[in-house]
């Protein structure tokens, strides 16, 4: 590929000329003995030997400045090419809007001491531009798409040089610092040439060809064709997609100042590269991932110095983003992203931030009346109508294609008959408990399928049990007829409407508690969908804390252990203590502390007809 050798020398100018004077050829084969007067006559001779009469000025071009090459394919990231495409057909857009801080700083382009202290730290300040993307993809394979950045606003100045010297002097050149600039056309050619069965991990090959758009004369373009052949590749990890880019751009020669001396900045050949993770959120409608990327040079000449590793060849940024998926079939999707420098190469800004708005749409049959789509849309049209059981709803959308639907309750339109209800009660032999038996729809596990004569095994018929799941004695007040006089259902808790007493400072559980507590065991042994219950201790505030935690603990044990004696399965059972920490009253008073000495009674396990709770 032919190389621009565009880097100046000598001559007085204006922006966008050049200034300086052309570097003195050192004196060859002197020996140190000579004198310092011989030096400088010997140097002063060499430097008119090669620069002759006066050259005259001449225009600077430059080179494509921006690091940034956006993909623009509905699924790519900010700066990640994937090796992924939709698996039909589509036409996609995108349009970016990007922000660069010091994306040139002076120390990329003179290493020259009194230079850098009499000039701005930046020859570019800041760039807005504007990526737009157009493309296509199709075979689920290829993607061809054109990107064509335009800076809006560039602002920044030229280095403080100064004036010419004798001895050591280097040339240097005046940019044309200002905007507005096109930059090089990018034209993406993609192929998707492995991808695994599982769609999870893909390799891909491309070849990006800069068409000579660019403004060359302000950091937009290179001036000629070049071209970038790319890898990329990708896998997915659980939820975590990891992507790689690795490529080599192939650029024409470029300089500014003096590279080949060691105070200046050459552009040639460069390896890029970049790296990056995706993690997509609520089933792939947001996105957030995070990327690092560089490059550097390859090359080593005479006109360019040396650009491999060097530091001002070397940039590298790091960027994160998020993106969301909008609109019709979510075929919109709006995103952004912020990062900066890692290595302080030329191209790489202190800030950059990123705005973008993307959609694409299907590629319809280009030739719609042809014989063949017109079958194929008359095939469409008769599959989508076609109903196998003919109960009045199409294959495409029944669940039961080859079941009539009877049209009855409890859902008369769903495309399957109703399911066998033998006794026939309303609920489902599926999940009746008592398929031949109906449910009595007396209020007590009306859900079960099963007719309920005494849930609580009381010997009070449920029909006139006011606590039909709570065992408990006869009693004349038919509010109160088989309901237990100690404790009461209250959700998931069993609240007692009497403490369980306990010998002062012990958990020797006294007689007067133990109708209560009976009462716990009957309401357990009538109800085996309590699978598990936990039993708490609680302490007013008397007495240090560590003896009212051990306490609490030995009390609650104490209960369990009763219950377990009167037959309780142990392992429906656990218990704990909790000291002084959990006061239901204030413990200033007696009433307050009474309160606070207690146990509860919580349920934490239960069967219920929707399943476990």
């Amino acid at each position: 590929m032919a190389r621009a050798q565009s880097g100046f020398d000598g001559g007085g100018g204006s922006t966008g000329g050049v200034t300086g004077v052309t570097g003195v050829a050192a004196a060859v084969g002197v020996r140190r003995k000579r004198s310092l007067l011989l030096r400088v006559l010997s140097a002063a001779a060499g430097a008119a030997a090669l620069t002759g009469a006066s050259p005259a000025a001449a225009q600077q071009t430059t080179f494509h400045l921006d690091r940034l090459e956006m993909p623009g394919a509905p699924d790519d990231g900010l700066v990640l090419f994937r090796p992924y495409t939709q698996d039909k057909p589509i036409l996609f857009a995108q349009v970016g809007l990007g922000y660069s801080l010091n994306p040139l700083h002076t120390s990329n382009v003179t290493t020259d001491r009194g230079t850098l202290l009499r000039s701005p730290s930046g020859v570019i300040d800041g760039q807005f531009t504007q990526y737009t993307t157009l493309g296509f993809q199709f075979l689920d394979k290829v993607t061809i798409a054109a990107t064509l950045p335009v800076t809006w606003v560039q602002y920044g100045q030229n280095p403080e040089y100064g004036g010419p010297g004798i001895l050591g002097a280097t040339s240097t050149t005046a940019v044309h610092t200002g905007g507005p600039g096109v930059s090089d056309m990018r034209l993406d050619f993609r192929y998707v040439a492995y991808r695994t069965e599982d769609r999870k991990g893909a390799v891909g090959v491309q070849l990006s060809v800069f068409a000579p758009t660019g403004t060359p004369s302000n950091f937009g373009g290179d001036g000629q064709v070049s071209a970038m052949p790319m890898i990329s590749g990708e896998y997915t990890v659980k939820f975590v997609t990891l992507v790689a880019n690795t490529g080599v751009h192939f650029r024409p020669f470029n300089s500014i100042n003096d590279p080949s001396r060691g105070s200046g900045l050459g552009i040639a050949d460069e390896w890029r590269w970049a790296v990056g993770a995706f993690m997509p959120l609520r089933g792939g409608k947001y996105r957030v991932g995070g990327s690092i990327f560089g490059q550097t040079g390859l090359e080593s000449s005479s006109i360019i110095g040396d650009t491999a590793f060097t530091k001002q060849n070397t940039p590298i940024e790091w960027n994160i983003e998020a993106r969301m998926k909008f609109g019709p079939s979510d075929h919109w999707w709006v995103g952004g992203g912020a990062g900066s420098r890692i290595l302080k190469g030329y191209g790489a800004p202190d800030l950059r931030i990123v705005a973008l708005v993307g959609t694409y749409v299907p590629i319809l049959d280009t030739d719609p009346n042809s014989p063949d789509r017109k079958l194929a849309m008359r095939k469409e049209i008769h599959d989508a109508m076609k109903d196998t059981d003919h109960d009045g709803i199409p294959d495409e959308i029944d669940p039961c294609p080859t079941e009539p639907e009877d049209h009855k309750e409890p859902d008369p339109n769903d495309g399957c008959p109703a399911p066998s209800d033998r006794d026939g009660d309303g609920i489902p032999d599926n999940i009746d408990k008592c398929p031949d038996v109906p449910e009595d729809k007396d209020g007590v596990d009306d859900a079960d399928g099963c007719p309920e004569n005494d849930a609580d095994n009381d010997g009070i018929p449920d029909a006139t049990d006011a606590c039909p799941k709570e065992p408990g004695q006869p009693n004349p007040d038919p509010k109160k007829n088989g309901c237990p006089q100690f404790i009461k259902m209250e959700g998931s808790s069993v609240r007692v409407l009497q403490q369980v007493h306990f010998a002062t400072g012990s958990a020797v559980i006294l007689a007067d508690s133990f109708p209560m507590l009976k009462e716990i065991v009957a309401l357990l042994k009538a109800n085996p969908q309590i699978k598990k219950m936990m039993i708490e201790g609680h302490t007013d505030n008397q007495g240090g804390a560590a003896m009212n935690l051990g306490l609490s603990k030995s009390r609650a044990a104490s209960v369990k252990a009763f219950l377990v004696q009167n037959g309780v399965e142990n392992g429906r059972l656990d218990s704990e203590g909790y000291g002084l920490t959990k006061p239901i009253e204030d413990n200033g008073t007696e009433k307050g502390r009474a309160a606070n000495r207690r146990v509860e009674f919580k349920i934490t396990d239960e069967d219920t007809p929707g399943g476990k709770k």
